[in-house]
């Protein structure tokens, strides 16, 4: 239930939403004596709709909520395993290519980098649908580690925890995993995006495994800006569904105490 309704919460969260849902309104007040607030409908979608489709805009958000990460360096240690939060791609199981999702990908690919650099050993995905075990019990699982060794790293090094359908349970059900094969939290990596690393972070300690982390998808400061930046770009109002996740994703977290 929890999954299901926080979806439906994200959706009426989204900027898009406010725009269109704003616009929708506005057409169904028929009423004269209402067309005060049919004016205040299609000015704030319009107000909405420049202020989230305004690129510096989102551009400074993305960059204040990964800014911890900039000086990150690869780690100076081995990990004997990566755990790489889900939700980055899926597999074609047709023509063997993986699809990124958003700008995800950098996920598993900086843990294919840390592999074969020897930063780390083996590589644990977790509730992604590349691995995750679909209703009728289908699975790409097999189809992505043959993707994945492709780029040198062995299959018995590609772990996967097939269940999980958000942060929370991505902790609850790959921490099982992990004390089954004997490693602790000091051998484990935490590979995700910037913005997600701290409600991945606190999901994790929440259930007693402190582990480090190492962020991927890290932002510049908002720089050389010029007149043309300031024009608004339809499609950078779907780029704010990563933000806005995450923050709305923090602060329910947080109420249903789950970090």
């Amino acid at each position: 239930m929890f999954y299901i309704v926080s979806k439906i919460l994200k959706f009426f969260l989204l900027p898009m939403t406010w725009v269109l849902g704003l616009l929708v309104l506005a057409l169904f007040i028929k009423d004269k004596k209402r067309n005060r607030l049919r004016v205040a409908c299609i000015i704030a979608s319009a107000v909405f709709f420049l202020l989230f489709s305004n690129r510096p805009l989102f551009n400074f958000a993305r960059y204040l909520t990964t800014k911890s990460y900039l000086e990150q360096k690869d780690p100076q240690k081995y990990y004997p395993v990566a755990i790489v939060m889900g939700g980055f791609g899926n597999m074609n199981c047709e023509s063997h290519q993986f699809n990124s999702m958003l700008d995800r990908g950098g996920r598993l690919y900086e843990a294919i980098r840390l592999q074969r650099l020897g930063i780390v050993g083996r590589i644990l995905v977790t509730g992604d649908a590349c691995v995750n075990i679909n209703p009728d019990s289908s699975s790409s699982y097999e189809e992505f580690r043959s993707y994945v060794s492709q780029y040198g790293v062995p299959k018995e090094n590609i772990l996967a925890e097939q269940r999980a359908r958000n942060t929370r349970e991505n902790a609850t059900y790959t921490i099982p995993i992990l004390d089954s094969l004997g490693y602790c939290p000091d051998d484990c990596l935490l590979i995700t995006s910037a913005s997600h690393m701290q409600r991945s972070l606190a999901c994790f300690s929440a259930q007693g495994w402190n582990l480090t982390p190492y962020a991927v998808n890290i932002y510049p400061p908002v720089s050389h800006l010029q007149v043309k930046d300031f024009m608004p770009v339809y499609h950078i109002l779907s780029d704010w569904q990563e933000l806005m996740n995450e923050w709305f994703g923090l602060l329910v977290y947080k109420v249903m105490g789950y970090n």
